[in-house]
């Protein structure tokens, strides 16, 4: 028996462990306001963790993770848990169609240099 779960699956997980946590006893409208400045944190913190050239060193948490690692999950955990806050049941699906959309668009789609 595999120990993988679906992203579906993860998402629930998260979640649960959010509102066990207490990071949904808000509104709706101060959530959203606050989980967008965090995720903006989080994004923030993997830019600053390059600047350093810290991306590739162990994070100062007790988790194993390298600055890059530990940023990049926090951004996906966040997210995941929004979706689910705001009733997007199926993330897989969701981030499956927009990838499927993503690989359809010309590269570097509107003359972007990054």
């Amino acid at each position: 028996m595999s120990d993988k779960i679906t992203i579906n699956e993860l998402a629930d997980k998260i979640h649960t462990n959010a509102v066990n946590h207490g990071f949904h006893d808000k509104s709706l409208d101060l959530f959203i306001a606050e989980t967008t400045a965090n995720i903006h944190g989080e994004v923030s913190e993997f830019w600053e963790a390059y600047r350093h050239g810290k991306l590739n060193e162990q994070c100062d948490k007790p988790c194993g993770l390298t600055c890059q690692e530990e940023e990049l999950a926090d951004i996906v955990i966040r997210a995941l848990d929004t979706m689910k806050r705001l009733g997007i049941n199926d993330p897989e699906k969701v981030i499956m169609a927009k990838h499927q959309y993503n690989v359809t668009r010309p590269y570097k789609h509107g003359g972007k240099i990054a």
